[in-house]
């Protein structure tokens, strides 16, 4: 039986419990091997385990494997939330670099890493292009119907540059509906101002100064079921 095998042996017999991971069971071989040959004896083996034993004992280099794989394990967790963020940001992917790598290899990772970063920019250009000319549609549609209605325009523009769109199938169904509520609005506003003003005491209409237009505030407060 060769050494790679009989040191391992020995060493989960001398040390029960104890449970290395295998990166350091191999490094411990290696090092115990010095000085053994494969006609070595258990006891001769087990005299070079338990010095190392004295030296570092095996169940503080556990504790140090555990340790190591636990920061293995948030490291990883770390890499992979950074990469979501990015995809979410709309960023490219940070690239996990090669300790190893020749200077040829870093040369072409740092371009290949600029021409990422280029190709971000100019898409993120291209979304605030699209979201700036679907502004512009949604502006002209609403001033043709409600610039009598100042307020309200200003509010329903606000609300389509928040929502930056991307897509004109989805701004016209957004205004669709907000057209449908401001409809609803804006005739009983009207129905409600129908009877006109009269002097305080008079007979008919209504008093001077009782109607007014709905307000954005009024709006929202009362459609509020109809944003998307």
């Amino acid at each position: 039986m060769s050494l790679k095998t009989k040191i391992p042996a020995r060493l989960k017999a001398l040390f029960a419990g104890v449970a290395l991971s295998k990166k350091s069971i191999d490094g411990i071989t290696e090092k115990a091997s010095v000085g053994l040959t494969d006609e070595s004896t258990d006891d001769e083996i087990d005299a070079v385990l338990n010095a190392r034993n004295e030296i570092w004992s095996f169940d503080d280099q556990r504790k140090y494997d555990d340790y190591q794989a636990g920061k293995a394990t948030k490291d990883a967790a770390d890499k992979e939330a950074a990469r979501l963020k990015a995809i979410a940001d709309g960023k490219p992917a940070p690239i996990e670099v090669d300790p190893n790598e020749t200077a040829t290899e870093k040369a072409l990772r740092l371009i290949m890493e600029k021409l990422e970063k280029q190709d971000a920019v100019i898409a993120q250009f291209g979304q605030e292009k699209v979201a700036t000319t679907l502004y512009g549609a949604a502006e002209t549609r609403l001033k043709s119907k409600y610039a009598d209605y100042p307020e309200i325009l200003a509010d329903v523009l606000l609300d389509v540059k928040e929502r930056s769109f991307q897509d004109e199938e989805t701004l016209n169904a957004f205004l669709d509906r907000k057209e449908a509520a401001l409809g609803i609005v804006i005739q009983t506003s009207t129905n409600n101002s129908l009877g006109g003003e009269r002097p305080v005491g008079g007979a008919g209409g209504k008093p001077a100064g009782s109607t007014k237009e709905a307000s954005a505030a009024e709006v929202d407060a009362a459609f509020t079921n109809f944003k998307i």
